[in-house]
């Protein structure tokens, strides 16, 4: 009985506790309306705003809406439900009008994004602006990223995991000193508006003891992990539309093998996992972890799952905050950059920005990348609307989260689109804007043959 007098006490303060107009504002639809503008730099230009399409993602069911803009830039959506929302957008300027237009020469057509992440509509909060970006097209971009792993049980849970990087241009590229790195950011949904988190609820960095850039959350990104391809600048050469593979452990997971502590792994069925013995790079820590658990004056315990493959070679191990491997997160809250650079040692490391007092030598620093130095990036999103966390990285960086359809441990990976071939080699589609420029691959594929392409 005192439980049920509980939850009638409950809902009798929800229910009369708010005016019917108050619920009546919370629950009824509202129409809305986005405004498209062009940042700064080019909004002289005049740049046509009719046709950019933009889409409303509904964070609780994962519901999309699209409308396209009018020729004042104005997209307009009916009856839509109040909530919390990802809003998108997204326009294409062909490369002769860009030219035309802005007096500066290109050759592809010109893609702008915007984004709004975790943006709460209601009948009081139903105008909105966003801003259109463009962003970097590199030469290097990401290809596929195999996060997910396999089964837990019965493949290879996260040891399988590994991202590919693809020579998107028409001339030979060399991977040396080509940095890859994973963006540090919150997990969570319940950060919002606390000491050292933005309003929706990301890290501010703003907020970090000591920081001394301007606009420090828009114009960088702040890597836990950081690796580095070797080479003398001309040793490892990839021509026009091939790529290279990186493994978290360049071992065929898909027959047994014997683990660092001497223990040998099983497999239960190969099928839901890749062989990865052929990788052109692997990640091996324990060189890395050896020297800081020697330099702290502690032991070192090698990680079992961390394997190294001789005949494959190890990327440079720069830092790393926590993690015993490379691992990429199987839920997909996670983000990827890649970025070439001559002189890091000019970078800047900051502590999260929840943290008050000044740094030990015992404290973890995260380094700061200016968005400029970046030339591909890709963020994931856990593949359950509800379960998505904030946006980490900046909107002219990757517009749109990705993620795969099945989620963790499903054997899938994303892999990006070709946008056309020309005389038999693949051109693939780089709108910064995975969402746009990414699908699900139903089992991941290492071959780099034609089956590891989307269509």
């Amino acid at each position: 009985m005192k439980k049920l007098l509980s939850i009638s006490a409950v809902l009798s303060l929800l229910l009369f506790g708010c005016s019917k107009k108050d619920l009546g504002d919370f629950v009824q639809p509202v129409d809305l309306s986005f405004h498209v503008k062009f940042q700064d730099d080019v909004a002289e230009l005049e740049l046509p705003k009719k046709g950019a399409k933009v889409k409303i993602v509904n964070q609780q069911n994962n519901v999309e809406k699209e409308a396209l803009t009018n020729e004042s830039g104005v997209a307009v959506f009916e009856s839509v439900a109040p909530g919390s929302y990802t809003v998108t957008a997204s326009i294409t300027i062909n490369a002769t009008d860009y030219t035309q237009l802005s007096g500066t020469y290109v050759d592809e057509d010109v893609v702008f994004n915007g984004n709004l992440s975790q943006q709460v509509i209601s009948a009081t909060n139903k105008s909105f602006t966003l801003t259109l970006e463009a962003g970097t097209i590199g030469d290097w971009v990401i290809k596929q990223v195999y996060y997910s792993g396999s089964n837990t049980a019965r493949g290879a849970s996260f040891r399988d995991q590994f991202i590919e990087f693809y020579n998107n241009s028409n001339k030979t590229l060399y991977a040396d000193s080509m940095y890859f790195g994973q963006v540090i950011g919150v997990n969570n949904n319940t950060s919002g508006g606390k000491a050292g988190f933005t309003t929706l609820g990301q890290y501010d960095w703003a907020q970090s003891y000591g920081m001394s850039s301007t606009n420090p959350n828009d114009d960088y990104v702040y890597l836990k992990n950081l690796f580095m391809i070797p080479g003398t600048g001309t040793t490892y050469p990839v021509e026009p539309g091939k790529s290279i593979i990186l493994a978290q452990t360049a071992l065929d997971h898909t027959g047994p093998y014997v683990m660092a502590d001497g223990l040998t792994q099983g497999i239960t069925d190969p099928t839901l996992t890749v062989n990865l013995a052929n990788a052109d790079f692997e990640v091996y820590m324990g060189a890395y972890l050896e020297a800081q658990a020697n330099a702290a004056g502690t032991s070192y315990t090698p990680y079992k799952w961390d394997v190294d493959n001789p005949a494959v070679p190890n990327v440079k191990v720069l830092f790393s905050t926590a993690n015993r491997d490379l691992v990429l997160d199987a839920t997909g809250r996670d983000a990827y950059v890649i970025f070439k650079e001559t002189n890091l040692n000019s970078y800047k490391y900051y502590q999260l920005p929840t943290l008050t007092s000044a740094p030990t030598a015992a404290s973890d620093l995260y380094i700061q990348v200016a968005k400029t130095k970046v030339i591909d990036a890709v963020e994931i999103q856990h593949s359950t609307a509800s379960s998505r966390v904030p946006k980490r990285m900046p909107t002219s960086l990757d517009a749109g989260p990705t993620n795969n359809t099945s989620g963790q441990y499903s054997s899938e990976s994303i892999v990006r689109k070709t946008k056309r071939t020309v005389s038999g080699r693949r051109i693939l589609q780089d709108t910064n804007n995975s969402a746009n420029d990414f699908v699900t691959k139903t089992k991941a594929d290492p071959s780099k043959a034609a089956s590891s392409f989307a269509d």
